[in-house]
């Protein structure tokens, strides 16, 4: 398993030389406008609350990585909720016909981010604890950059406003830091796992292909911010 992650690590570096990274760092364009792909991320955030509570998470268990595993998907049961108010903060949360709205986020502009969405659900269902660990800790490796570069426009935002942004701000960050896989005690305990060859070259080529679907995903979301689309444009 340790030859799993190091190569996990390796691509969270490249992962965070991103091009949507770089533009969340561009403090000339108003903290508001570098965040307007955030409805667009929906998709994306709803579907992860589903990945946890209806397909990794499997109770009762007696499998000692499985309930690492439930325990982590306890641990986000309810960031999806910071997110829906995030997106009112923001007042990226417009009254729209349903239909609109619908179609917004099952639209072409947003397919990579969808396609992230089911390949994420498809790689889980059925899997064993492992591939379900690895990719959990994929998923984590991937926010961190993420959320280190977001947070930070989150701050502007709030010096800006005076409003704090919990899912894309500080605290959905300090959340993720205490989560239980990130203790030292469960790191080496994973660290440790023996795998044959042949499955960790496989949880190794897992592990390129969420990196490819999260690339391609913030591909997606900086071309939605750089449009300025809106909920409902779509629609009309």
């Amino acid at each position: 398993m340790r030859h799993v992650l190091k190569h996990l690590n390796e691509r969270t570096s490249e992962f965070g030389r991103l091009p949507l990274f770089a533009f969340l760092e561009d403090s000339s364009i108003d903290p508001r406008s570098r965040l307007a792909f955030a409805p667009y991320a929906a998709h994306f955030v709803m579907s992860f609350a589903d990945l946890c509570s209806l397909i990794i998470r499997e109770e009762p268990t007696s499998n000692k990585y499985q309930d690492l595993i439930n325990r982590h998907t306890r641990e986000d049961d309810y960031h999806w909720r910071w997110f829906l108010a995030d997106l009112e903060t923001l007042d990226y949360d417009p009254k729209v016909v349903f239909s609109e709205a619908l179609t917004s986020v099952w639209s072409e502009s947003t397919v990579r981010t969808r396609m992230l969405s089911y390949r994420m659900c498809s790689l889980a269902f059925d899997a064993d604890p492992i591939r379900r660990l690895v990719l959990v800790h994929c998923i984590e490796a991937i926010f961190k950059p993420t959320i280190e570069h977001i947070g930070k426009v989150a701050a502007e935002f709030k010096a800006k406003t005076g409003k704090r942004l919990n899912y894309l701000g500080v605290e959905h960050s300090d959340a993720e830091s205490s989560h239980t896989i990130e203790s030292p005690e469960v790191r080496r305990m994973v660290e440790d796992i023996k795998l044959e060859p042949a499955v960790a070259s496989d949880l190794s080529s897992m592990v390129d292909e969420l990196f490819r679907l999260f690339s391609a995903f913030t591909d997606e979301m900086l071309d939605l911010a750089k449009a300025g689309r809106r909920i409902g444009d779509e629609a009309r």
